[in-house]
């Protein structure tokens, strides 16, 4: 059972709830942003902090199943502490006699899937998206390494990019906890995730570990290069545990998708990802951006399309400064020592000197 299908055996509370209704006593509710097997997300106003959130409303059936309610509250705790550039803030755990939900940060921004649906091709070139997955990686290494937190949903739906261009991962902590209470409420044979994007140990219901994540994280960038995920269409469970998945550069071709060619380093990292056997695949993200050869630049603040950067160093400015004012001073002691007089002033052109602005 997808789930969609699940969602729909175990409704969502926020169908009753309409816009600019007040929940949890605090916040107003302003639009729907999305809905998914796992609820329903809304944009509203956190009247007390007077700051918008993104509101996800629990199913039904969870707010009634106490073990299922429990596990999840604990788990929205810990992903309190996740405090990282390019993963979505949970803020709150909020719930009353009739509904639950999570308060997190709201991005104002596009999905990964939604923006490569908008592309011609529908698919991203490496260097378009090698930012993106830069900060990926950054992210899950810190998730992984540092705060021992596991997705267990990755997929593009699941990561945002914002107005600024910056990449941001949903769903960071609860995806796992929420899929797990889902599927037990269901009957659903122990998964955890979306199907397409699961490793063989996923499907099988084995506990996720982040070498899951590692899996679903090749399996994303084999669809935003190709535009599909690795296995997508006839019986998938087998074919995600048997099969070995082309390359994207023949899947491209299949789909006459020009050019065809994706970078051979690409095709390396993607493939080692999607091994069968955990221990065949890198062992950390940090090791799939060193593997791609993503620079620690990478990891910044992306630009978006259209925008000048501020965040240029300082001392960029001032040793551009000095160098045309060095040169300057050489150039007049030079016709200083000249035996005639000099009869005009020397202009240095203004576009030499680089201004900079302070950060």
């Amino acid at each position: 059972m997808s789930n969609e299908r699940a969602g729909d055996v175990i409704g969502a509370t926020s169908r009753e709830f309409m816009g600019g209704q007040k929940i949890f006593g605090r916040y107003t509710l302003v639009k729907v942003l999305g809905r998914g097997g796992m609820g329903i997300v809304w944009l509203a106003r956190d009247e007390e902090l007077e700051r918008d959130v993104a509101l996800k409303f629990l199913p039904d059936l969870m707010i009634q199943d106490r073990a299922a309610f429990d596990q999840l509250r604990h788990e929205t705790k810990r992903c309190l502490e996740l405090t990282h550039p390019h993963i979505v803030r949970i803020h709150d755990f909020v719930h009353d006699d009739r509904s639950g939900g999570i308060s997190m940060e709201y991005i104002d921004g596009e999905t990964l899937s939604n923006l490569r649906a908008e592309k011609e091709k529908r698919v991203f070139e490496a260097d378009e998206i090698a930012t993106w997955i830069s900060q990926l990686c950054d992210a899950l290494d810190y998730a992984h390494a540092r705060a021992n937190v596991i997705h267990c949903d990755l997929k593009p739906t699941n990561l945002m990019v914002n107005q600024r261009g910056d990449l941001k991962v949903t769903d960071f902590g609860i995806a796992r906890s929420l899929s797990d209470s889902v599927s037990r409420l269901t009957l659903e044979q122990g998964r955890s995730g979306t199907l397409i994007y699961m490793s063989p140990q996923q499907l099988n219901g084995e506990r996720c570990t982040h070498l899951d994540d590692i899996y679903s994280l090749g399996a994303s960038i084999y669809e935003l290069l190709t535009s599909k995920p690795p296995f997508y269409s006839g019986n998938i469970d087998r074919q995600i545990c048997e099969r070995v998945a082309p390359s994207m550069t023949e899947r491209r071709k299949e789909l006459d998708i020009e050019p065809a060619f994706v970078p051979q380093v690409w095709e390396d990292v993607v493939a080692a990802c999607l091994a069968k056997d955990p221990p065949q695949r890198p062992q950390s993200a940090a090791e799939v951006a060193q593997r791609l050869e993503l620079t620690p630049a990478q990891t910044r603040t992306r630009v978006a399309p259209g925008k000048r950067s501020n965040r240029k160093p300082l001392f960029i400015g001032g040793i551009a400064v000095l160098a045309v004012l060095a040169l300057a001073g050489l150039y007049l002691g030079a016709l200083k020592r000249q035996a005639k007089p000099v009869s005009r002033a020397v202009a240095i052109p203004e576009k030499s000197i680089a201004v900079l602005p302070f950060e």
